[in-house]
């Protein structure tokens, strides 16, 4: 145990024995967790949420004694806090009863109900006395294949060390994510080691695998999974599954029907304490250590109670600050006073923390506290995880001492080996007015700064290919965040921002050289143009050649007659530049059957001196124009396929080359012989289609369509198959190598 600067001692990670015999000796394993001895084997696998709190008596106190404060502030009760809760008798024999009877028992009530302290401080303990049980637990968190491969992986394998477990869990969670294993799979295993016993899955704080996890799909896939390991009217499971689910949730977990079909089937409410009730909560746990309160305490501190039940936490941190207080074995009204009673207790130990610290320092906190909230939407702030990585090392002795003062907690996540924090408890978010005004100013930014996460995980599921980057105006928005608030962003988050604008660079310069490369065709073009124009208004002085082959007769004899006037030419001016522009003119049209292409932009080049040449032999530049005219009408279409009463979308060859196959806009596929011909119209889509493909022997067409269907024809105009399944257009579709899959 760590002894704290607050007289708080604090075992932050491991499991933890259940209350049982005061003389059963704790060891720690090679593992780091707390287990108890042999001869009480039952334990919490994966449990590490715990603080016990022994306060010293403050100056004002007579005998000079401490006594473990019987109190939880704004922690839960926990297995070894049996003993000092009081309240829920009735709830937890109900829940007992329940568990003998039900595989899953979900418990909705509202924030700081007492959802986890009646699971793990009242029926586990319970459960505990009757013997056969094990017990393990998770939280969903960001990743619950992990958290639940976790707690399973202990009670399927107890000869693995620390890292063993870890190596296997993660092999456990990846075997569940992909449907390879079911969860019924592992409780088998589980069974088999333990086959005396029955197991108690303890799924804690269920409402974060709707805060904490974004991404429907992976969230609906957990819940399959969990919901597969629960045994059915033709099978038996040893597992009983216990969920902690904030009420306000309800809806989210509603939403999918499989798991609203198990929660119809009969949830237990865990509503608010009446007063009766809430004067055990007060009384009981102080006059279990011989404390006693001064007249009427108890009856003012229940009038300030309200009947939510949120303001349960409040109750037991205002009874935490008092029992420091206490004067001797009493519990006084002056105290109580001291404190700022029921409603102020909480905001004013807060206050009183963060106004001991500098203005540098209260900045940092202020940074640090909105990254453990996560912003509602539709539903109230709730508290968040986050890591000493996302925080930052500079930040992490802050973070302890706002542990040393009981505002946040602490612990080791076993899966990734890192240190993490959370907000002591979500009264905490609903009651400090100095973290609500920081939420409103900051919600804004930390909406956003979900969504980057969210972003950031498809981008990791995609094994970070360029495509899951950040693109358009999200990524302008978290460019002006980079530049602004750079030092609330985690490296990671910095460096994903900084990966997206790369990114967009290179295809900003790639786009670039492309327009650099359009431009360049169009002055080519341009020129092009401008030479067919000129020929064009010399063509006026010439007849028409009708037949290709008379054309290319005289483009040759053209060259020739050019040729000798060049030969003239050169005789009487050897230096003049004309021979030279003349004789290129020439040669393109010589080579013109033989590369058109290439010959044009000669020509191009070529017409571009021949303005540069003064004294140009009339009938030899009236020759040489002719037939670059020729030439350049000679660049035709070969035919036009028309058919259409919309736009194409696509257009194929078949692999033999013989067929032609058109999607348009008029909802049709159109099929065309390779000389342009109609063949044949496929009827059948109800919108556009996007995209049409041959399979690789030729004998079957794909077309994917607005309509979110993708439909099979053979070359006949049958239709072979209509696939269904997308949720929106279907804009292209492509058969693999062999035709046997297609996508």
């Amino acid at each position: 145990m760590e002894q704290e600067p607050s007289g708080t001692q604090k075992q932050s990670a491991g499991d933890v024995s259940i209350a049982g015999d005061d003389n059963a000796a704790a060891f720690v394993n090679a593992a780091g967790q707390a287990t108890i001895d042999q001869s009480r084997h039952h334990t919490i696998i994966n449990y590490y949420y715990r603080e016990t709190i022994t306060e010293p008596l403050a100056e004002t106190i007579e005998e000079p004694d401490t006594l473990p404060c019987p109190y939880r502030g704004l922690f839960h009760f926990g297995p070894d806090d049996a003993e000092f809760f009081f309240g829920r008798e009735i709830f937890v024999t109900a829940l007992a009863e329940a568990v003998e009877h039900r595989a899953f028992i979900p418990i909705l009530g509202a924030s700081g109900s007492g959802k986890s302290s009646v699971v793990l401080a009242g029926l586990v303990p319970r459960l505990q006395q009757a013997s056969h049980w094990q017990f393990t637990h998770f939280r969903p968190g960001e990743d619950p294949f992990h958290a639940l491969a976790l707690a399973l992986v202990p009670l399927m394998t107890s000869d693995l060390d620390a890292m063993g477990q870890m190596v296997q869990a993660r092999q456990l969670a990846n075997h569940l994510k992909s449907g390879e294993l079911r969860l019924s799979d592992a409780i088998a295993t589980i069974q088999r080691q333990h086959p005396r016993d029955r197991i108690l899955l303890i799924a804690d704080q269920f409402e974060e695998l709707y805060t904490l996890c974004p991404d429907e799909g992976p969230r609906r896939q957990f819940l399959d999974c969990l919901l597969s390991g629960l045994p059915t009217a033709r099978s038996s499971s040893s597992l009983v599954l216990v969920a902690t689910l904030r009420a306000d949730f309800l809806s989210n977990a509603l939403a999918y029907r499989p798991f609203a079909d198990v929660l119809q089937t009969g949830d237990i409410k865990l509503g608010a304490m009446n007063p009766s009730e809430l004067e055990q909560v007060i009384e009981q746990p102080a006059q279990t250590l011989g404390v006693g309160f001064e007249e009427r305490l108890v009856r003012r501190i229940l009038q300030d109670v309200s009947e939510e039940p949120g303001n349960l936490p409040l109750l037991e941190f205002a009874l935490t600050e008092l029992w420091k207080r206490r004067t001797g074995r009493l519990l006084t009204h002056q105290a109580y006073e001291a404190i700022g009673e029921v409603k102020g207790a909480l905001a004013r130990h807060a206050d009183a923390k963060y106004n001991n610290l500098s203005s540098a320092e209260q900045a940092l906190v202020r940074r640090i506290f909105i990254q453990l909230v996560h912003p509602g939407q539709g539903t109230e702030d709730t508290r968040r995880l986050a890591t000493k990585a996302e925080l930052g090392d500079t930040n992490w002795s802050l973070v302890k001492q706002l542990a040393d003062a009981r505002l946040v907690v602490t612990s080791l996540d076993p899966a990734q080996q890192q240190e993490t924090v959370e907000v002591v408890h979500e009264a905490l978010i609903r009651n400090w007015g100095q973290l609500r005004q920081w939420m409103e100013t900051d919600r804004e930014f930390r909406v956003w700064q979900d969504r980057l996460r969210g972003s950031m995980q498809q981008w990791a599921v995609s094994r970070q290919d360029e495509g899951a980057l950040l693109r358009g105006a999200p990524l302008a928005e978290a460019e002006e965040i980079l530049k602004t608030r750079r030092q609330e962003l985690s490296p990671d988050e910095q460096s994903f921002i900084q990966q997206s604008l790369a990114l967009r660079d290179r295809q900003v310069q790639k786009e670039r050289r492309r327009a650099n490369i359009l431009r360049s065709l169009l002055v080519v073009t341009s020129t092009a143009a401008v030479l067919a124009a000129v020929a064009g208004l010399l063509a006026f002085r010439q007849s028409r050649i009708a037949a290709e082959k008379a054309r290319e007769a005289e483009v040759a004899r053209a060259a020739e007659q050019a040729q000798t006037q060049l030969a003239t030419g050169a005789q009487q001016q050897a230096e003049n530049q004309e021979a030279i522009a003349l004789s290129q003119y020439s040669q393109v049209l010589y080579n013109w059957n033989r590369d058109k292409i290439d010959s044009l932009i000669e020509g191009i080049r070529a017409g571009i001196e021949l303005q540069q040449v003064r004294n140009v032999d009339p009938d030899a530049e009236t020759q040489v124009r002719i037939a670059l005219q020729q030439a350049v009408y000679g660049v035709s279409e070969r035919n036009r396929l028309q058919g259409h009463d919309g736009g194409v979308q696509a257009v194929t060859f078949s692999p033999d080359g013989e067929t032609i196959a058109t999607a348009g806009r008029d909802n049709t596929v159109k099929l065309w012989q390779a000389d342009g011909q109609p063949l044949l119209t496929l009827n059948g889509h109800r919108n556009v289609v996007w995209s049409v493909a041959f399979s690789p022997d030729g004998q079957t067409l794909a077309s994917a369509s607005r309509d979110r269907t993708v439909r099979l024809w053979d070359l006949k105009g049958n239709e072979l198959a209509v696939l269904q399944g997308h949720d929106g257009d279907i804009y292209r579709v492509s058969f693999s190598p062999d035709g046997q899959t297609l996508a």
